[in-house]
């Protein structure tokens, strides 16, 4: 599994799209930074808070998903798949180098795109919070693991490289951009002592709704979610908020994981 993970790391950092989305990054945290330049700063949810978040949460999971099932449907199209079959490496440790690899790489890339910018804004005199900045961050690689991690899952079901375009653009689509509406329109349907309940339950399984959520209580904002949601705000300024969330990242992981060796041992018996 290390070889896999250096091959893979190695394999992502020499191609040119790398420095092209590190220089993506650059640009778009070094405007956003700097639209706050002649505000009081940034230290709380502010709007510029609220954009950044927004574009974290279109940009990544998309991009995340992609480059995780582009990695799996190039080696099925281009037959590296069949041979590494003949080798003693088992799947788990396929998708675990794989994982470890990709992760590392855009990890690296965006931590380096994300300090760039941060100084660029230090630079031309934005006061910047670093209590802030970290949540940036660590909320930017929490969308990096999950979604990276359904990327690799949903190629364990494609055949070619534009199958794998296709299904992650569709993910992302339901998953990120028609969300709301569909659980709106869903719970619509529901009688009304069900709504909170299942509320709560569609943030379990949405990654990028619970992040959000988390997120936006532990910035003290989660007054904006209404009176429902009391239990949830109060659970997630706990101590015990961080102990969920760390459980709740070890059962998404696992479970997408089991599932994506399972899809490929029946491709690999077949």
């Amino acid at each position: 599994m290390i070889n896999l993970w250096f091959s893979e790391w190695k394999t992502l950092t020499r191609q040119r799209s790398f420095y092209t989305f590190l220089f993506l990054w650059v640009i778009v945290f070094s405007l956003l930074f700097l639209l706050e330049k002649n505000n009081m700063g940034i230290s709380g949810f502010t709007n510029i808070s609220g954009t950044i978040v927004n574009i974290l949460l279109y940009l990544l999971p998309l991009f995340m998903m992609m480059n995780g099932s582009f990695s799996i449907a190039n080696e099925m199209e281009n037959g590296q798949w069949r041979l590494l079959c003949t080798y003693p490496v088992s799947i788990a440790a396929y998708i675990g180098g794989k994982f470890l690899g990709i992760f590392t790489a855009q990890t690296l890339m965006f931590t380096f795109s994300f300090g760039v910018s941060m100084l660029i804004g230090l630079i031309t005199g934005v006061p910047l919070s670093l209590a802030w900045l970290v949540r940036i961050y660590w909320f930017s690689l929490l969308l990096i693991f999950a979604f990276l991690m359904m990327g690799i899952f949903l190629g364990t079901f494609v055949k070619t490289k534009w199958q794998a375009f296709t299904l992650s653009v569709a993910a992302w689509f339901f998953g990120i951009m028609i969300w709301p509406t569909a659980l709106i329109a869903i719970l619509g349907l529901m009688p009304y002592p069900l709504i909170e309940p299942l509320m709560k339950l569609a943030m379990f399984i949405n990654p990028a709704e619970f992040f959000r959520v988390f997120l936006m209580i532990r910035w003290d904002s989660g007054a904006v979610f209404g009176q429902s949601y009391d239990s949830v705000v109060h659970l997630f300024e706990s101590g015990t908020g961080i102990i969920l969330l760390i459980l709740y990242l070890l059962a998404y992981f696992l479970l997408l994981f089991t599932f994506a060796i399972i899809s490929l041992k029946r491709r690999r018996m077949t």
